[in-house]
């Protein structure tokens, strides 16, 4: 049966796309067992380590952890992280967005295929002088920073699958994604981001982990039969930007992607 190009585009929209259990496994070990969070991530030690990036003693392990787990299980990965020196970024206990003292980042995001590997980059934020490494649970900085990892290794996944579909190689595929419109934002608003389709099948596999860390899985089926706004950040953040009516398609997409990931997620942990 010939599948027409509506129809394709509908199924691709209803698919999600899964991290291999292994692969993520494998991350998140490996930054449990570098243990960066005990080298320092102060202010005072953020120091140039190229021309054009800053980094710090923790920082520095953590991306050997990364690209060194990448290498040994022959993924085609690579994580390029640093440290932004702009001391209006420095995460404290008084840091007015909440991140203190669990959350390090400033922001990821995927950079594309360059030399043969997929970068995904990772920015952190230092510490200041009154950061109390006693307050920092490394289960809830971990979990962070792999949910995030995943995310972008989610968009890696969908640029493969694109090169595939198409025939053409990965570099042409980042291309021709970085030119559609239906792909990369045309503005700088958050609810056309978040509806973007790439953005929801990353966000609902990062949401479904989220939700799979706090609670179990009748308990975060739940979450999502009722709507709970203040249940996790990423599902508070979608519902708050994709209730206006003409978003709301979008926003049914995202919770019904969540949902599948939940039941996927579990059945392999299985």
């Amino acid at each position: 049966m010939r599948i027409t190009k509506s129809r394709l585009r509908k199924l691709i929209l209803k698919e999600i796309t899964q991290v291999p259990v292994q692969i993520k496994a494998g991350l998140k070990q490996a930054m449990f067992d570098s243990k960066f969070w005990t080298l320092s991530n102060n202010i005072d030690d953020v120091d140039l380590v190229t021309e054009t990036e800053f980094s710090t003693p923790a920082v520095e392990k953590l991306m050997d952890a990364l690209n060194n787990e990448a290498t040994k299980s022959m993924q085609d990965l690579y994580f390029l992280l640093h440290v932004d020196e702009d001391e209006s970024y420095i995460l404290g206990p008084d840091d007015q967005y909440g991140y203190y003292p669990n959350n390090w980042m400033l922001r990821g995001y995927y950079s594309g295929p360059q030399n043969g590997k997929h970068v995904i980059v990772i920015i952190f934020r230092p510490l200041s002088h009154n950061y109390r490494l006693q307050d920092l649970n490394p289960n809830e900085l971990v979990g962070k920073l792999s949910r995030t990892i995943n995310h972008e290794i989610i968009h890696v996944e969908q640029l493969k699958k694109q090169a595939i579909s198409k025939g053409i190689s990965e570099e042409q595929a980042w291309e021709e994604l970085l030119a559609d419109k239906k792909q990369i934002p045309q503005t700088q608003g958050r609810s056309e981001y978040l509806s973007l389709h790439n953005e929801i099948d990353a966000y609902a596999h990062e949401a479904a982990e989220e939700l799979l860390s706090l609670y179990n899985s009748e308990e975060a089926m739940d979450i999502l039969r009722y709507g709970n706004p203040n249940s996790t950040p990423i599902i508070k953040d979608y519902l708050h930007w994709l209730q206006k009516k003409h978003r709301q398609p979008a926003l049914n997409n995202f919770m019904s992607k969540v949902y599948s990931q939940i039941k996927s997620q579990v059945s392999q942990k299985i």
